[in-house]
């Protein structure tokens, strides 16, 4: 029985590297970009009411927030709308009941975007600093082992949804 009752359970582990592979060690936590759709108010004849329909391939501001145990050279020098491009893995523990035991998946976030952020945080004896960085994400890709689930390229005018691109038709009508 392969996979019957595979359970999620946890991030057993996650690693976060800069372009060109430097890992950074020293990231206490990471705090993912929210996806939420510009809105704009519809109402009109043939409708009952108001509605907020989302703008197809248009999304809100996003931001990617990395958290720190103590101040490093990257931390402070992510700040200044300098450009970033990062990349974050975990291993997602799961527990397959059916086969009675672990079963890992693999994560992998892909972020290019400015930082806009930079939060050097406490000093305090025996304590972290607590330091932080905050990203505005214009690229954002979503793989599950191996898969892309989500890929969304502000720039690119791309918004694609397990393999299907939301903006193809809009880039038609505009001749790009």
């Amino acid at each position: 029985m392969a996979n019957a009752n595979k359970i999620p359970e946890l991030c057993n582990a996650m690693r976060v590297y800069q372009e060109g592979n430097s890992d950074l060690l020293g990231i206490a936590d990471v705090t993912l970009p929210n996806i939420q759709s510009m809105t704009q108010t519809v109402s009109g004849m043939g409708m009952s009411g108001e509605v907020e329909a989302p703008v197809q391939g248009q999304y809100q501001s996003m931001k990617l927030g990395l958290n720190w145990n103590t101040q490093k050279p990257e931390s402070i020098a992510m700040s200044g709308g300098k450009g970033v491009a990062l990349e974050c893995r975990g291993a997602l523990q799961n527990w397959d009941s059916g086969n009675n035991q672990y079963v890992t998946d693999t994560l992998r976030i892909v972020v290019r975007g400015r930082a806009s952020e930079a939060n050097l945080g406490n000093l305090k004896n025996s304590s972290t600093t607590d330091s932080s960085n905050n990203i505005e994400v214009t690229y954002l890709k979503v793989e599950y082992n191996g898969r892309v689930i989500r890929e969304i390229d502000k720039y690119g005018m791309k918004d694609v949804s397990d393999g299907v691109d939301a903006m193809a038709d809009i880039r038609e009508a505009l001749g790009i």
